[in-house]
């Protein structure tokens, strides 16, 4: 009978340690701007991977009991846990899949799908998963919420396992259930303990890297990503881009119409900005590196002129089509733009930064509401 405890401590542990690795990955590919669709491939993948681990294990061992109890109640456990754990944490379509994938193998490996209650058990289960699927992200900021949906899945499970299984008490079942329900518990509170933890990390970071009014990155980022940029910029096969730009006469907006039009003027233009570098992937940000002034680093897939015009044509033109309406006057404002290329012969990330603010002086200096390139105006 110990040995079977010893079982469960085991499983529990290894389900703890399954989530802080799951999480330390989803933390350390979201802060490297890596898409929603890769991490949840990712998770799903390594917990499946997981669960077929403990598939093997439920074939070796599903023979043997010790006590009356069947060492299959220890691996089944933790099987609905990790399924729940999945649900919740691989919120898309690709978690979808994920979810359907496993709880087929989990129903055929154990013949479910041999009774036409183990079908309608098999979609009431996946009804639920979805559920927390794609709720999840509302679920994980009072993660208890998950406890009711959690428990109807598992008493599905141990109903239809019920079905085939012989020879079992009542009391079989109460130390099963009083089990699952513990390393449930215990497990949403270690995973509650690490989400809060990483909350908490992640809002001092930002207030470190992010400007507070517009929510772009501040020049504290801009300057970590661009010496990031020429640090590994041997081995890097995309081609990055610096455009610098200030809003024209802005000491005249707030002059005129006060700062609080003037804060709006910046807020949307930062949104504008951000909306734009959307379009180009990870690897291009927007920045607010100064009162009035922005940047954007764009990742290139190859060095092309024309594309690069065409990025600032369609910077100046989002920009010349953003309006205010203050009393009775329709603000509109433009910007001018310098831009210029991380050049391999770069001693430094510095380099970059002071040509592409010579080329924004040049526009500028040429009338404003203009658009310089290593060092060439383009015409209107």
């Amino acid at each position: 009978m110990y040995m079977y405890y010893e079982f469960q401590f085991g499983n529990l542990f290894l389900c703890l340690g399954v989530i802080s690795v799951c999480k330390w990955l989803q933390d350390k590919m979201t802060a490297s701007n890596v898409s929603r669709q890769r991490i949840d491939t990712v998770l799903g993948a390594l917990l499946l991977a997981v669960l077929v681990f403990l598939h093997t294990e439920v074939v070796t061992f599903k023979t043997y009991t010790l006590g009356g109890i069947s060492y299959d109640w220890v691996f089944l456990n933790i099987q609905i846990i990790l399924f729940i754990f999945m649900a919740v944490t691989v919120s898309s379509r690709i978690g979808a899949a994920y979810l359907t994938g496993t709880l087929a193998l989990f129903y055929w490996e154990r013949g479910f799908f041999t009774m036409w209650r183990g079908w309608l058990s098999f979609f009431a289960v996946l009804a639920l998963a979805y559920v927390l699927c794609y709720y999840g992200t509302m679920m994980l900021e009072h993660y208890w919420r998950v406890l009711p949906i959690a428990f109807m899945i598992s008493i599905i499970i141990w109903y239809t396992v019920g079905l085939q299984m012989r020879g079992d008490t009542f009391s079989d079942w109460a130390i099963n259930f009083i089990a699952f329900a513990l390393q449930l518990l215990l497990v949403n509170a270690f995973n509650l303990r690490l989400r809060r933890d990483y909350s908490r990390e992640m809002t001092l970071t930002k207030q470190a890297t992010h400007d507070e009014m517009t929510g772009l990155h501040n020049f504290r980022a801009f300057s970590a990503d661009l010496h990031d940029i020429y640090a590994t910029r041997a081995d890097a096969t995309s081609y990055f881009v610096l455009v610098t730009m200030d809003i024209d006469h802005f000491k005249r907006i707030n002059d005129t119409y006060g700062h609080l039009v003037g804060n709006d003027v910046l807020h949307q233009t930062a949104g504008a900005l951000a909306d734009l570098v959307q379009d180009y992937g990870a690897g291009s940000r927007a920045y607010r590196t100064g009162g009035e002034e922005f940047s954007l680093i764009v990742r290139l897939p190859e060095h092309d002129d024309q594309q690069i015009n065409e990025l600032c044509r369609v910077i100046q033109y989002n920009i010349r089509k953003q309006s205010l309406q203050v009393g009775n006057d329709t603000i509109h404002w433009t910007v001018s733009i310098g831009c210029n290329y991380v050049d391999q012969g770069d001693s430094g990330y510095l380099e970059v930064f002071r040509r592409a603010d010579k080329d924004l002086y040049n526009s500028k200096e040429n009338g404003r509401d203009a658009i310089t390139v290593h060092g060439e105006l383009l015409a209107e």
